[in-house]
């Protein structure tokens, strides 16, 4: 999304735009209960065969402190997990049919992906988004180095720029509802 696209989306949902920079694309913070959720573009580049090849991805960044260490990855299957999961990929069920169905879901912990899992409005807002790649990941902006020790981030990434603002806006309800079941389950520190 370009520059001014970004502005318009912070205004759009009372956030705050920071300007494209060398290395940092532009983006939009908002706060949500002292939790910062990050949107921006991020665009790969990868070499094949003597050509630069381009991806730009769409991700959503929240930082936070957990209690103890969690981590999970939730996709929508496809004809290559399916593949995947006959080669011994773990996947997680976690009791509700049609989600499982439909989703991929690895963690460190089943019981606690479980237990957030278990919100029908956790499920139904992971349900309402197509291209979902969410995760809690210990790699800054996803595909960064390391965090620190006890740090972690709440992920989403999407293989291509969203422009339409309720989908960006259905991404943010996401993390809220997330943000949300997390404090019930007094699992991350505020």
């Amino acid at each position: 999304m370009k520059s001014l696209q970004w502005q318009e989306f912070a205004k759009y949902i009372n956030g705050s735009f920071t300007k494209h920079h060398f290395w940092h694309s532009a983006k939009v913070d908002t706060i949500y209960k002292n939790h910062r959720i990050i949107f921006d573009n991020y665009t790969v580049y990868k070499t094949v065969s003597s050509t630069t090849v381009t991806q730009t991805y769409t991700r959503v960044i929240t930082p936070l402190s957990f209690k103890q260490e969690f981590y999970f990855e939730i996709y929508r299957k496809s004809i290559f997990s399916s593949i995947a999961k006959l080669f011994g990929m773990q996947d997680i069920e976690t009791g509700h049919h049609e989600f499982d169905k439909d989703f991929i879901i690895k963690s460190n912990n089943g019981f606690k992906v479980k237990q957030l899992l278990n919100s029908p409005e956790v499920r139904k807002s992971i349900e309402s988004i197509q291209n979902i790649n969410l995760s809690i990941s210990d790699n800054e902006g996803i595909w960064g180095d390391k965090l620190p020790e006890g740090q972690a981030e709440l992920s989403f990434y999407c293989e291509k720029e969203i422009h339409d603002f309720e989908k960006l806006k259905e991404i943010q309800i996401l993390f809220h509802t997330i943000l949300d079941q997390f404090q019930n389950m007094e699992i991350i520190n505020n």
